[in-house]
């Protein structure tokens, strides 16, 4: 019985999605998307944070075990269901998806995100190793090392000591769209308000005004989270979790991915579009480049400058000049660098991009009259 009642529910979502002549294959994909959410993230919600409360509240690591291969198992492929329901939502020219279905993506994912960084910020410290899906003596781990030499040791590292870099920047902006779902929800769904199909002027002030006040709160968060990671980097701020020399293009990339999503997840439900100078891709990886200009450029760059200078004025260099440590001068100019080489690259991207961008807002301008024609 409930295995019909299943198919009739998938059958229902997916004629949904169909009414807005959405592919087959498309629907497939969504309701799939949809439907892998709904089973994995209630599992790895009982099991992870029954495991954190025996670990944590109780301190008892015995009870905890048998619940974290499960935690750990379905975290991963709520994960995975996110990553495709983002994809999805960034893709909204392939996937015209209605209203409802997109808020009900958008708040599978954002729930997903925010629960698994949690889980994963809370149990580096009380599960360790244990947390790790990549962790040395796994069926993956050994798996992958056999297929590629040091894959899997490649991607555990990754997993411990960047994996949770990146998800902040996702998970500040899930947990506050969270916050301001049911005000986003309560507007749209004001019937008396409301006019998808209609013009612009039709379009519900509540719904604009939530959208906007959400993007503003998810936008103060990204950029907290961005200051510290620049008082920490230039030394203002001491974190002593934070012992990786190449966190910081992690902790770029998912700030700006964070960025993306607080876009995504507060665009209009009518036909406007809003004018974004670049894409999400050239932002993502150009993240990736600043920081590693910045960490493996910029610092080394400094600090060969003055170990130089200081072989030019001593003759026998004392060995306290050759230890890497924070200058004053340098906690005062890094964030700066920093700043500048950003500012260079976003100019030189905005400036390239532009053109692409005139031809499909023309090309989008020239619909209605060929439609009319």
């Amino acid at each position: 019985m409930d295995r019909k009642r299943f198919g009739l529910f998938a059958r229902q979502l997916r004629s949904i999605v169909q009414i807005q002549g959405v592919g087959p294959w498309k629907s497939s994909l969504v309701v799939f998307t949809m439907v892998l959410l709904s089973v994995s993230f209630p599992i790895f919600l009982v099991t992870g944070y029954t495991a954190l409360y025996w670990a944590w509240l109780r301190s008892n690591l015995g009870a905890a075990l048998p619940y974290l291969p499960w935690a750990k198992n379905f975290g991963m492929v709520a994960m995975i269901g996110a990553a495709a329901a983002l994809g999805i939502l960034f893709s909204s020219g392939t996937f015209p998806i209605p209203a409802t279905i997109r808020l009900s993506l958008s708040l599978l994912a954002t729930t997903t995100i925010a629960f698994f960084s949690e889980f994963r910020n809370e149990g580096k410290f009380h599960f360790k190793q244990l947390i790790h899906c990549f962790g040395p003596g796994t069926w993956i781990h050994d798996g992958l090392n056999q297929v590629v030499a040091s894959l899997g040791d490649f991607l555990y590292r990754i997993e411990y000591s960047h994996w949770n870099d990146f998800l902040m920047g996702p998970a500040i902006v899930s947990v506050l769209f969270f916050l301001v779902f049911a005000k986003i929800y309560g507007a749209f769904r004001d019937p008396g308000q409301m006019s998808l199909g209609g013009s612009t002027a039709d379009a519900s002030p509540d719904l604009d005004h939530a959208l906007r006040f959400a993007r503003i709160l998810m936008n103060v968060g990204l950029f907290w989270f961005f200051t510290q990671a620049w008082a920490e980097k230039a030394g203002y701020l001491s974190n002593p979790h934070s012992i990786d020399e190449i966190d910081l293009p992690f902790e770029f990339a998912g700030t700006m991915l964070g960025f993306w999503m607080a876009r995504i997840l507060t665009r209009p439900f009518e036909q406007r579009s809003e004018k974004f100078r670049s894409t999400f891709l050239v932002d993502f990886l150009v993240s990736g480049v600043i920081g590693l200009a910045y960490t493996l450029i910029v610092g080394p760059l400094t600090e060969g400058v003055a170990s130089a200078v200081a072989h030019g004025l001593y003759p026998v260099v004392p060995a306290s000049l050759d230890i890497h440590e924070y200058t004053p001068l340098q906690r005062h100019m890094r964030p700066f660098e920093l700043l500048l080489l950003a500012g260079a690259l976003w100019w030189s991207l905005n400036r390239y991009f532009k053109h692409e961008e005139m031809t499909l807002l023309s090309s989008t301008y020239e619909e209605p009259e060929a439609d009319s024609k």
